[in-house]
């Protein structure tokens, strides 16, 4: 007999840590598949921040073993009437309110199989009240476990055809999407939807990027190249342009935020 596979279903939320939102998710999780493996992707997205929940997400899912079930609630309309959708490419599942939370994921993907979740088809597989305020504990993480179990994604509601998902990144001066913040980690590195098609052609094309009132132009190839207290230009992990400081911590230099104004000038 060959090894037995255990499933995989990854959490990502704005719930933090201090309450028990998280827990409560897994725990429905683990009361219809006890053998499931549950992997916190992240809790701490901004409150609300449906672009930082994209990006992470997007950064994050390709390091998953095949098959893995994906749940992500950063879900600031909850209990209106905004979607609940399902999306399986041919790697993995994908589950999330149809905000734009996927949108990076669906740019990247091809040959999805998407699901609009019907109440109707919950009624076979959630039992109790659905509460109009936590759809990831009473909707999307029952769903999840389910399909773990093997459950078709198919028996939770209607196939729809996904629209037209554009590129979030800006990869050329002709790119018309803003260039914007994404995430700034724990180390205080800013990251930038600016995606280089190669690091020495974005380092000859991109002269400044300007965060807030501050003009960053250095650019650096790794981050102990970089001076002291300096704010520099650094093609991350991801493949993105971002703005680090060397043993401290770039966006309390800056004053930067989520929301903090960019601006990248072109040579």
């Amino acid at each position: 007999m060959g090894k037995k596979i255990i499933p995989n279903i990854a959490l990502l939320s704005d719930f933090g840590l201090e309450d028990p939102y998280a827990a409560s998710m897994k725990g429905v999780i683990l009361s219809i598949n006890p053998s499931v493996n549950i992997i916190d992707i992240t809790h701490n997205i901004q409150p609300h921040r449906v672009h930082q929940a994209a990006y992470v997400l997007w950064s994050a899912y390709n390091n998953f073993p095949k098959d893995t079930i994906f749940v992500n609630v950063v879900d600031p309309g909850v209990g209106s009437r905004r979607r609940v959708i399902i999306i399986k490419t041919k790697k993995y599942v994908f589950i999330a309110p149809d905000n734009g939370l996927l949108d990076f994921v669906l740019c990247q993907e091809k040959n999805l199989a998407a699901v609009e979740v019907s109440q109707s088809s919950l009624n076979e597989y959630v039992s109790g009240d659905i509460s109009s305020t936590f759809h990831g504990r009473d909707i999307m993480a029952p769903i999840a476990a389910y399909i773990s179990n093997h459950v078709s994604i198919q028996q939770f509601g209607s196939s729809f055809l996904l629209p037209e998902i554009f590129s979030p990144f800006v990869t050329s001066r002709a790119d018309v999407v803003p260039a914007c913040v994404l995430h700034i980690d724990r180390f205080g590195n800013i990251i930038t939807n600016v995606r280089p098609p190669g690091i020495e052609k974005i380092m000859k094309d991109i002269q400044t990027v300007s965060i807030g009132s501050n003009m960053v132009t250095q650019w650096i190839q790794f981050y102990d190249e970089a001076p002291e207290n300096t704010p520099c230009l650094i093609i991350g992990s991801g493949g993105l342009v971002e703005i680090s400081a060397k043993k401290n911590n770039a966006a309390r230099l800056l004053n930067a935020a989520l929301d903090s104004k960019l601006k990248v000038y072109w040579r």
